[in-house]
């Protein structure tokens, strides 16, 4: 389904029963909803309602020129929240989706029943430089294809390349099929995140997910999260990478349904 805002049209996914909360799912830069595969199953099994959002440039969503904030994303996710009428949803994000999370936990305040922010940070942390010459390349060659490969390798192990060929190869093409507008936006906004300052405001219960061997947001990012946010919790996956919800996804729904049901009593 579309959702058009005065920056272009805007892509979502939105399945259960009408009546039921909602668990609106926000995704990693060059991703898309379908990263969300695996716990949408368990999600509606568990009785809730599933929206699932592309982020500007991603999926089945328009690009819109120029550079992007994370701000700018979270007003598009609450522009489609009120769209549908849903005044307070819990909202899973991963990654960019994470930091999407925090500043709607942050500036939106009561919008969210729970966040639960996994693989993420709350500020850029990284290599700058490193970044903003894989954004030239891409620029020059206008396509993702030279970066994909060591994206990949971060992302998800050799071992469920192995076990689960279909999907990592699935997930290879939308890393490609990003649009070039919606990458350097996007990847823009990441190096320019920072809502740290704000996070002690928070009020949202909040739980922060890791994966030990994440080498994009390590543990240490995801715990700085979790110890600025009043009340937060935090647990960590072992083995688990960046994609976490994806290789290690009995474990995740685990921990994603013992945290929901938590928060529905």
């Amino acid at each position: 389904m579309l959702f058009r805002r005065h920056e272009g049209w805007l892509h979502y996914d939105l399945i259960g029963p009408a009546d039921a909360p909602v668990v609106c799912m926000t995704h990693s830069l060059t991703s898309d909803a379908g990263m969300w595969a695996e716990q949408v199953g368990p999600l509606l099994a568990a009785g809730f309602q599933v929206l699932r959002l592309d982020m500007r440039g991603h999926g089945g969503s328009a690009p819109v020129a120029g550079t992007y904030t994370i701000e700018e994303l979270a007003g598009d996710v609450v522009a489609i929240l009120d769209f549908l009428g849903f005044e307070k949803v819990h909202l899973i994000g991963l990654s960019m989706g994470g930091m999407i999370g925090q500043v709607i936990a942050a500036d939106y305040p009561g919008r969210l029943r729970s966040l639960m922010a996994c693989a993420t940070s709350s500020r850029w942390q990284g290599d700058d430089s490193f970044m903003r010459g894989r954004m030239a390349e891409v620029r020059t060659a206008g396509t993702l294809d030279g970066i994909v490969d060591d994206n990949m390798q971060r992302r998800y192990s050799d071992t469920f390349k192995s076990n689960a060929p279909r999907r990592w190869a699935a997930l290879r093409q939308t890393f490609l099929g990003t649009s070039i507008a919606g990458y350097l936006g996007c990847m823009e906004a990441v190096l320019r995140h920072n809502v740290f300052p704000r996070l002690g405001q928070v009020t949202t219960p909040t739980l922060v997910v890791a994966g030990s061997d994440d080498l994009a947001t390590p543990p240490a990012a995801n715990r700085e999260i979790a110890n600025r946010i009043p009340g937060a919790e935090y647990a960590e996956i072992a083995g688990g990478r960046h994609f976490l919800n994806v290789e290690f996804d009995e474990q995740f729904n685990r921990v994603m349904l013992g945290w929901l049901m938590r928060q529905k009593s």
